[in-house]
């Protein structure tokens, strides 16, 4: 792992074979999804990956919304040369500085990446640049109290976490950029999942449990100039 806490080829081996990896990928492809389906009322035709790793979750949304042009960024070269699914396009390069046109994608995804950057605004104002006028984006972070959690029993020591942000501060970062915040949410109760996870959820949701739950969600959308 070098700098924005990038991966290697093992973290794409993981994901293959690894429970809590797998589910963690699928989960967050779901809320993704459903986020999409229910923001954005047009079928999407273009979404870009920010810090797609090997591009897994992005196969996803291409099987989703097979129309859509699916492209990823990815810093690593490791985890680039690993893609091996050629219904999409991943380019190693920096998420702070995409190498995309603007108002080129309708959709802009990161998960589990802006935890990795020194300059989290920097990454919000690209991912707005390249979106089109009411584009969305899908940012997905850890909570900051399981986190330390996890820290303490060592199971982050390769993570290289800069800053991990509270629901709050991810929605007043997203205003500050300039999006209108949609949602704002937390989820995933499990690190491997539970039978009848989102119905378990939903209900823990209810009773204002929310700090047990250990991923934040948060969609925005690029407002009209």
């Amino acid at each position: 792992m070098t700098i924005y806490g990038t991966l290697d080829r093992s973290y794409h081996l993981g994901r293959k074979t690894k429970k809590s990896l797998i589910y963690r990928l699928n989960r967050r492809a779901q809320e993704v999804i459903r986020s999409i389906e229910k923001y954005y009322l047009e079928t999407p035709n273009g979404v870009i990956d920010l810090g797609t790793a090997d591009g897994l979750m992005l196969g996803i949304l291409k099987k989703k919304f097979p129309g859509a042009q699916c492209v990823g960024i990815e810093y690593s070269r490791q985890l680039v040369e690993s893609n091996i699914d050629d219904r999409i396009i991943v380019l190693q390069g920096d998420v702070n500085y995409l190498p995309v046109p603007n108002n080129s994608f309708d959709i802009a995804v990161a998960t589990a990446v802006i935890e990795h950057l020194p300059h989290p605004k920097r990454m919000l104002e690209e991912a707005k640049r390249v979106l089109k006028p009411d584009g969305l984006i899908i940012l997905t972070s850890p909570d900051p109290f399981w986190e330390k959690v996890a820290s303490v029993v060592g199971h982050l020591t390769d993570d290289q976490h800069c800053k991990v942000m509270n629901i709050r501060e991810l929605g007043s970062l997203f205003n500050w950029v300039g999006y209108e915040v949609l949602e704002q949410k937390k989820f995933m109760l499990s690190p491997v999942g539970i039978p009848l996870e989102i119905p378990i959820e939903n209900i823990v949701r209810f009773f204002g449990l929310n700090f047990l739950f250990a991923n934040q969600l948060v969609v925005g959308k690029s407002k009209r100039v």
